[in-house]
Order: structure tokens, then sequence, then C-alpha cells
């Protein structure tokens, strides 16, 4: 399905309603080894954000406030609250949404995201890279092929604590992002353009202000966005945190069984109200 001009990839078919929202450099093929299960008792839509995967074309700044605006728009047709599931840059988008739209959402899950100890440094690094620099180099004669394959593994061993778990299909999907130079530009252009949005973010203080059911998830292993700032969240009866061991920054790829362990049944606690009539 589309909304818009956003890639939407639909499964299951419950009477509520999962959004998976991917991270930074990432798109919605990075949910392939939960959606399955996910989709045996929900509805799941899994979304391409604006500027990565099949969306990547379309997005604009403020980058966060586009996305709000497209999980809005995803789930235009829910007469029910949905929950929304991120990782990393989506779970910061599954924050910025519950906190302006609470009455849409049953709860969150925020997988290893960024500010609440500050932004990733390499974030920032990346994202100050000069464009034209980028265009010349991207102008040299290397086989697009090569390139794709070295940044796909160089992510993977960033985003993975065992990047071995990252089968080849999904390490074809992150080389995705990179298959053009165009793509690669466009990649740099949102890092640049959401970084700054990130820094401004009280992130911390909308975590523990929130007023929806929350599951913070952390990867023992994560390089980017340590586990450490778990504790910065206030926990009690509407926000928990877990540690998964030995995950990275993508646990859902990393640990799939543990990460499920912890999110299907704080789904179902979630949406313990009934569904709307006529739903």
């Amino acid at each position: 399905m589309s909304a818009g001009k956003v890639f939407v990839r639909e499964s299951g078919s419950g009477t509520r309603t999962v959004v998976l929202l991917h991270g930074y450099s990432d798109h919605g093929g990075t949910w392939c080894k939960v959606v399955p299960a996910l989709a045996e008792r929900h509805r799941v839509l899994t979304v391409d954000l604006p500027g990565f995967g099949r969306s990547a074309g379309h997005w604009r700044a403020p980058v966060l406030d586009h996305y709000v605006d497209t999980v809005a728009e995803v789930i235009a047709d829910c007469a029910d609250p949905v929950a929304l599931i991120g990782n990393s840059l989506g779970a910061v988008t599954s924050l910025a949404f519950a906190s302006t739209y609470p009455g849409r959402v049953d709860g969150v899950v925020l997988a290893d995201m960024p500010g609440m100890a500050g932004i990733p440094r390499s974030w920032s690094s990346g994202a100050r890279l000069p464009l034209d620099m980028v265009s010349r180099a991207l102008s040299r004669p290397v086989p697009p092929a090569l390139v794709q394959f070295a940044v796909a593994t160089l992510y993977a061993r960033a985003a993975l604590h065992r990047p071995d778990r990252l089968g080849v299909d999904t390490r074809t999907a992150f080389a995705a992002n990179y298959a053009s130079r165009r793509s690669i530009e466009t990649l740099l252009a949102v890092g640049r353009a959401v970084i700054p949005e990130l820094a401004r973010l009280p992130i911390p203080e909308m975590v523990n202000s929130l007023s929806v059911p929350a599951l913070l998830v952390w990867g023992e292993r994560d390089l980017i966005t340590p586990a450490r700032a778990a504790g910065r969240v206030h926990t009690g009866a509407r926000r928990r945190v877990a540690i998964i061991p030995d995950a990275g920054h993508c646990p859902q790829l990393d640990s799939p069984s543990e990460f499920l362990e912890l999110v299907l049944p704080f789904l179902e606690r979630s949406f313990s109200r009934p569904a709307a009539p006529g739903t």
C-alpha cells in the first residue's frame, strides 16, 4: 500500500494496528525477522520513512515534523489507537508522534533511541561532511556494487553486535540506500537536516512525561546509543526499560526472539481496550 508518496508494507489482518518505523540509513526491511510474529496477531504497517528505501525521493525539512505528519497519514484509516515500534531515528519519530497525538496511540516501543544522553558523535561527524566533497568522491570510477557492499558491511558491523546474523537479503537491503550517487547525497542531506533537530529536542523530558505506555529497549552492546542512557528513564507503571544481552543498535535483527519476548506482551497490555465497533 502507499500513503501519498510514502511506501508502506501491510501484513496481517488483526483488528489493531502496529506501525514499524526504522532508523537512519535504513528502511522497512529491517523488521523482516519480527514482522511474521507480529502479523499473526495484529495488522502491521511497515513504513519506509521519507528519504529512505522506496520513499527515498520524498522528504522535506523539518524532518521530524514531516515524519510525524507521515505517521498521521499512514494511520488515517485506523479507527482505534495504534502501537508504534521504532528503532533509532524511528524511535524518536514514535516519541514525537505519541507526544503530539497521545489519543491516537495505545503504546510505544522505543528501541535504541538516540537523544537520552546526547546525539551520537558518529552521526554529527557524518552529517558535517561537505556535500560537494562527497559528490566529487562519488564521481570517481568505483564499481557501484563494491560501494554498496562495503557500506552495508560497515553499517552492519556498527549497528549489530553479531553482524554474521545479518542475512544476504537484509545486507542487500541495507545497501539499497547507497545504490546511486543521488541516494547517497539524499542520505547525507537528511542527516544534515535532522541532526540539529534531534539536538534541540528535550528527549529525556519527553520520555518521562509520556502519557501513553512505553517500553524502552536497548541492545546491551549498542555502540551507537549505549544502553547506559537507560538510566535517565523514570520507570514506573507506564514506562519500562529492558536491556537485551548480546544485541547491538538493531535488536530486532540481532536478537529477534528476545525482542519479541518483550514486545508481544507489551502490545497485548497496550491493546487491552476493546476495539471500536465496526473495525
